[in-house]
């Protein structure tokens, strides 16, 4: 497993580094150019932000996504994509790189634009509803992914479903601690989805007084979470003083893993996370990672029943009040006991090429001892 080591610390330096550069403005990537003008950096910046389809369909849906950083936000974006593609119809997708204002600009600029529908991926329910109001006026069907309840004037939001996902994401964390010691959750402030899954892990802890919860508020940025965590292990350098880390997803704490792992103290500090994604299977199979658990969510069945509920409300075969305002997806623990299974079941046999380890070396380290039990929701 030592080139896995040394390949994972590469792979993560270079996830990193993509998230910082993604964090800079135009102006910052084009500082000391010269020749750059405005007009052209303008241009620039909305070649990276709005693609198209290369093929014209019969009808236009429009995409908008407050960000494209990890495989839950391609899973669900692509997955979309292709169904509507496959019925006939040309998707625009516009990512507005986190930034909320412009996410907001972006689903105005598509409703404007002539589009015959609307998938916004992620965002503020409260702060969409005036725009989703606009696109009632014209007459655009609106589903929503991410949300976390349907917004008014939209068909359904549809997602994983958070509070079940947070609350196995917690149970694995605190069993694994003995439910005692010192935990840290890094969030998001102000994402609506990380606030819910911070929530409903603090509801659950709240049973074990022996479990002391501490906020560490960050940015979508997993080298700025490293450097966070780099500080608090150097403030509590004592065995048994940090007994895990609650990851609102894997994506977000991969830094924290890193940091953990190069201090020494992977076996010490458990750490868990939620979606699934790549690099969440990555640092599970490390073996001196801290991370011991990832409850993974469906992305491309979250992306597929988006289209098809959409496409559904284009042809006026739903209506809203048919609906339940929010339709979950299915998810499941994956673990070391169960990971090459749940690893395949997420991403196929591929996965393995993708994530650049062998199967046989993983089987062989962490062989198999339970099944996964995948949950699928129940609605009225």
């Amino acid at each position: 497993m030592c080139k896995l080591k040394k390949w994972f610390g590469l792979f993560l330096a270079g996830m990193m580094l993509a998230g910082t550069l993604a964090g800079c403005s135009v102006d910052e990537k084009d500082a000391g150019a010269g020749e750059a003008s405005t007009e052209a950096a303008e241009e620039k910046e909305t070649k990276e932000d709005v693609t198209e389809s290369t093929v014209k369909g019969d009808f236009k849906i429009g995409i908008a996504a407050r960000e494209i950083t990890n495989d839950y936000n391609r899973g669900c974006i692509s997955a979309a994509q292709e169904q509507i593609e496959a019925a006939g119809g040309s998707v625009v997708i516009a990512d507005a790189q986190a930034d909320v204002q412009k996410h907001n600009e972006n689903i105005e600029n598509l409703i404007n634009s002539g589009i015959d529908g609307l998938i916004v991926h992620l965002g503020d329910g409260e702060q969409l509803a005036p725009l989703m109001k606009k696109a009632a006026d014209k007459g655009i069907p609106v589903v929503t992914n991410g949300i976390g309840l349907r917004v008014e004037n939209t068909l359904t939001d549809i997602n994983g479903d958070d509070p079940l996902m947070s609350t196995l994401a917690a149970d694995a964390l605190l069993a694994s601690i003995g439910y005692t010691g010192d935990v840290y959750v890094v969030w998001v402030p102000g994402a609506p989805l990380l606030e819910t899954r911070k929530r409903i892990f603090e509801a659950v802890a709240a049973d074990y007084p022996d479990v002391k919860i501490h906020e560490v508020p960050a940015e979508h940025n997993p080298a700025k979470v490293q450097t966070q965590i780099e500080e608090i292990l150097t403030a509590n350098p004592e065995e048994g003083s940090i007994a895990g880390i609650f990851g609102t997803y894997d994506q977000l704490v991969s830094g924290a893993a890193e940091a953990i792992r190069r201090a020494g103290r992977g076996k010490e500090i458990k750490m868990v996370g939620i979606d699934g994604d790549v690099i969440g299977f990555q640092m599970l199979f490390q073996e001196d990672s801290p991370f011991i658990a990832t409850v993974v969510q469906d992305a491309n069945d979250i992306g597929k029943q988006s289209a098809e509920v959409l496409m559904q409300g284009l042809k006026g075969e739903v209506e809203a009040s048919a609906l339940s305002a929010k339709i979950p997806a299915n998810c499941y623990v994956a673990t070391r006991k169960n990971g090459v299974e749940a690893a395949e079941l997420r991403w196929g046999e591929g996965f393995w090429e993708t994530a650049g380890l062998a199967k046989e070396d993983v089987e062989k380290t962490f062989p198999k001892k339970d099944d996964v039990l995948v949950s699928y929701p129940s609605l009225p």
